[in-house]
């Protein structure tokens, strides 16, 4: 017989929030497998002999796999405990990234991209699941953000440090450098407690952030809720439009991130590795600060106007982007600050949009969220396909126009639902 007294005083002290960093390192590895690609793009095209837009398709790969498949494994792993997941995972991820650093052809690489996206997507909810499990309650959002944080640093710290790396030593030392990641965490999460697999997390009511809590410590950890359960909120139009808007606005944003190195060799003169590195951290720190602005924003004005500020503001910044591509040979630091607008607007997006998801379907947060995540790889993923066709049929200079277009095409899918 459980004691549920012993196990409340666990849950009311928690575990200490430095024992969840093994989980943010986890999150960190799977978001740098993701976009580290991008920095690579050149080399892999011509050591595999395939055009840049083809090798673009790996990021394609990794995106949609992850995408749909982080609600299906979260489903399908449901009766296993959250730790024997993760771990089981990264083990997975180490073992598909280290074959990825051999492989022979860019048929084998593309597979070993798709199986990594799984082990990927195994990876993020366990680690939400633990997260949520060791927090207090009056702390569980904290715990949480800080393992989604993981996915955040990885563009600024783990993308550049891998271009930097392939720079210099290949892209085959770029998969082993995220190897090196994921066999960091796995050792770390042998550190992280064990948490209870069922019945762990109170139930009871409370606000958004209790909501997700309950959804990733409760139903992901049980199973209780099922696939079926995971895409109720799709059933209610005003969500069903904001996913929809994500997805396409996400085509355009990521088609720009995919192809960052061709554009920007199409933009200045002599772009190299440590420019195109340089670039994405600086990116990366504009997108920290545009995380901060956008939750304030849709603090003071309400997520739906927030939305759309930084929508149109992320359209104009990709257009400026397009305008420099075009007109070619410019200087860096005009491309970096038209990159960095592009980065402040695109991240800005995320605090509001989650905001404005949580006010459209009460009661059903972590699910709403995971929804989300699914629709930004769905974009990721569309985007990447579409920003190969135009640089294989057209120029560089086409993908930051069709992505700028996407942003206002976007905005006429987002809800005008009154007090959204």
């Amino acid at each position: 017989m459980v004691d549920t007294t012993a196990r409340a005083g666990q849950l009311t002290t928690g575990a200490p929030i430095s024992r969840v960093l093994p989980l943010a390192l986890a999150t960190f590895a799977a978001g740098t497998d993701d976009m580290v690609v991008a920095g690579v793009l050149p080399d892999i095209a011509a050591d595999l002999h395939v055009s840049e837009a083809n090798a673009g398709q790996l990021v394609t790969a990794f995106a949609l796999t992850y995408g749909i498949g982080t609600p299906v494994v979260a489903v399908l792993t449901a009766r296993y405990s959250r730790r024997g997941v993760l771990l089981g995972g990264l083990g997975a991820f180490v073992a598909l990234n280290l074959l990825a650093a051999l492989a022979p052809s860019y048929g084998a690489l593309l597979a070993l991209r798709v199986l990594a996206a799984v082990a990927a997507a195994a990876i993020t909810p366990a680690a939400l699941a633990m997260a949520a499990t060791m927090a207090p309650e009056h702390r569980r959002g904290r715990y949480l953000g800080l393992v989604i944080g993981g996915l955040t640093v990885s563009l600024v710290a783990g993308v550049p440090l891998g271009t930097w790396i392939g720079g210099g030593h290949g892209w085959r030392a770029t998969m082993l450098f995220v190897a090196g990641l994921g066999a960091l965490a796995w050792c770390g999460a042998l550190a992280v407690p064990r948490a209870p697999t069922t019945g762990g997390v109170d139930t009871g009511p409370g606000g958004a952030d209790m909501g997700a809590g309950r959804a990733v410590a409760g139903a992901d950890a049980e199973g209780g809720a099922g696939l079926r359960g995971r895409l109720a909120p799709l059933r209610q139009r005003p969500v069903l439009g904001v996913l929809l808007m994500i997805v396409v606005a996400a085509s355009g944003g990521m088609m720009q991130m995919t192809y960052v190195f061709p554009v920007l060799r199409a933009a200045g003169h002599g772009i190299g590795h440590d420019d195109v590195a340089l670039t994405i951290t600086l990116m990366g720190c504009a997108g920290a600060v545009a995380a901060w602005l956008g939750g304030r924003g849709a603090d003071q004005w309400g997520p739906r106007p927030t939305v759309v500020a930084a929508e149109l503001g992320h359209g104009a910044a990709l257009l400026a982007v397009a305008a420099l591509a075009w007109v070619g040979d410019m200087p860096y630091a005009a491309l970096a600050a038209a990159m960095m607008l592009v980065a402040l607007f695109a991240w800005s997006l995320t605090p509001p949009l989650q905001v404005l998801l949580l006010s459209l379907a009460p009661g059903a947060g972590m699910e709403v969220l995971a929804l989300q995540t699914s629709a930004l790889f769905l974009g990721a993923s569309l985007g990447g396909v579409l920003g190969g066709l135009l640089l294989a049929h057209g120029s560089a200079a086409a993908i930051p126009l069709a992505g700028g277009l996407s942003q206002f095409a976007g905005l006429a899918l987002l809800p005008r639902r009154r007090g959204a």
